[in-house]
């Protein structure tokens, strides 16, 4: 399904990217400084570059789930649950750490038109090895706060925090963070030029060997330290293979000024709106883990993932195709990049409006056929949340502030959103119940579409007819999914 979706998908693509040839980056007077030719676009249409690196993306992203679910079936055989517990919390610690400290340093080599220079790299380089040991340094604090806080019992006996083992696993988990740090910066480069091969591969072989490795050391110590170890050969790995196989200059230490207060200015606003997504992308769990029994929090899991699938594909092109794809026209052909954002919105908009009519259409009988009578209830929420997915194709808009080198409209928009969900959706719960928080959750970003289209006024990108027009892709979807409940009806009937 999501290889039929990315060739519609690329399909599109391919009639909405306008093609020219890509300039060349003039040659720096400084030898030193001048970076390797770009491997993927000289010579090379927008178009080519767009269509292969869209297919290597959705193609890397549905070998990487299909591995990841695999591995999680695998590891469940031979580890008990508290354990997969215990590695979460890691996982959770290391991951709000990062993020609270992103600075935006791949996308701010994207977009910037120094992003070839062999200086400007290094000094990325530099900072992101920085970087890495200082989330290492910031785990093995929590690590020793946590262990600190269950020696004096201010946690209960039986909650993981209690476990021994936690502190000493989240130290472990972070260290795989300073390991990346020294991923070369000729991955980043490649994802500027949409080469996007070779970087899948390394991705996936990455988390094959992880995932061997997991199970393997699983079955032989029975200990969740087979899953923090295997994080950490992930890491080594995939940071010797972007020093071994990916073609381009080697990096080195160095710190220019400029280009490190480049990197900081463009990162302030990043990291301000990476702030904001840490809550408002769990804020909807954390308020419902207090108002939802376990059995119904588990339905809206369910539901939630399904919706979350739809959106992961738009969100892996978003991210791997977008950024690179409009940073290069809002350098190259300032000119054309409200032409193309509208092409690259058409087929994006059209795939999540038509799957939200689609799963209201059809939500219900989604949930009947692939889980039995326990999980009906999941089906009406399915049709609830399948609105978010008319607010999920906004998600472009981080690609263009970024290319647009106004990364603040990401920060300032992630942070309304966090202030809507801790507003309206406990308002709503409070007027209308669990069905009124489930209705907020799904269209609690509805009120940022006036600002968005106050941010896009500044570089014309607003098209009125097209943002209304788009919409009735809905009744389509709907209707689609309306035929799909009969047909699977009267199968039903016909077998029974």
């Amino acid at each position: 399904m999501t290889l039929a979706i990315t060739a519609r998908l690329a399909r599109a693509l391919e009639q909405a990217i306008p093609i020219y040839r890509v300039r060349r980056q003039p040659e720096s007077s400084d030898a030193e400084d001048a970076a390797a030719p770009p491997p993927t676009t000289n010579g090379v249409g927008i178009r080519k570059l767009v269509l292969t690196a869209a297919s290597w993306s959705m193609g890397g992203y549905a070998a990487g789930q299909v591995l990841r679910i695999a591995g999680n079936l695998l590891l469940t055989r031979v580890l008990a649950p508290d354990l997969f517990g215990l590695a979460a919390v890691a996982t959770m610690v290391s991951v709000l750490v990062a993020l609270l400290s992103d600075i935006g340093l791949h996308q701010a080599v994207i977009r910037s038109p120094k992003g070839e220079l062999q200086r400007f790299l290094d000094t990325a380089w530099t900072i992101q090895i920085v970087r890495g040991f200082l989330i290492w340094f910031v785990s093995i604090l929590i690590g020793f706060g946590i262990g600190y806080i269950a020696s004096r019992g201010w946690v209960a006996a039986h909650s993981v925090y209690a476990n021994p083992q936690l502190p000493l696993i989240i130290i472990g988990s972070g260290l795989g963070f300073a390991i990346s740090g020294f991923q070369s910066t000729n991955y980043i480069s490649h994802q500027r030029n949409l080469g996007l091969s070779r970087l899948t591969k390394i991705e996936l072989i990455c988390q094959a060997v992880g995932i061997v490795t997991a199970v393997v050391l699983a079955w032989l110590t029975q200990s969740v330290w087979a899953v923090v170890i295997s994080s950490l050969v992930s890491s080594l790995l995939g940071a010797i293979l972007s020093h071994t196989w990916i073609p381009g200059p080697r990096n080195s230490f160095r710190m220019n000024r400029e280009d490190a207060r480049e990197i900081f200015l463009f990162g302030r606003w990043i990291m301000f709106s990476s702030f904001f997504t840490v809550f408002s992308a769990n804020g909807d769990r954390i308020l419902l883990g207090n108002w939802a029994s376990s059995t119904t929090f588990g339905l809206y899991g369910l539901a939630l993932n399904l919706v979350g699938m739809i959106e992961g594909i738009g969100g892996r092109l978003y991210g791997a195709v977008g950024t690179p794809t409009l940073s290069k026209i809002a350098r190259e052909r300032p000119e054309r990049l409200r032409s193309a954002y509208l092409r690259l919105r058409a087929p994006f908009d059209i795939f999540y409006i038509g799957c939200a009519g689609l799963l209201f259409g059809c939500g219900q009988t989604i949930i009947d056929i692939l889980y039995d009578h326990r999980y009906a209830a999941a089906g009406s929420m399915l049709q609830i949340l399948s609105f978010s997915l008319l607010m999920a194709r906004f998600g472009i808009m981080t690609s263009v502030y970024i290319a647009v080198g106004e990364p603040r409209n990401v920060g300032i928009l992630n942070c309304v959103k966090a202030g809507l969900l801790f507003t309206v959706v406990p308002l709503c719960y409070w007027l209308f119940d669990f069905q009124g928080a489930l209705w907020a959750i799904a269209l609690y970003t509805l009120p940022t579409v006036p600002l968005i289209l106050f941010f896009n006024m500044r570089h014309k990108l607003n098209n009125l007819m097209f943002e209304i027009g788009v919409l009735l892709v809905w009744p389509v979807g709907y209707a689609a999914g309306l035929m799909i409940s009969k047909v699977a009806g009267h199968l039903f009937a016909a077998v029974m």
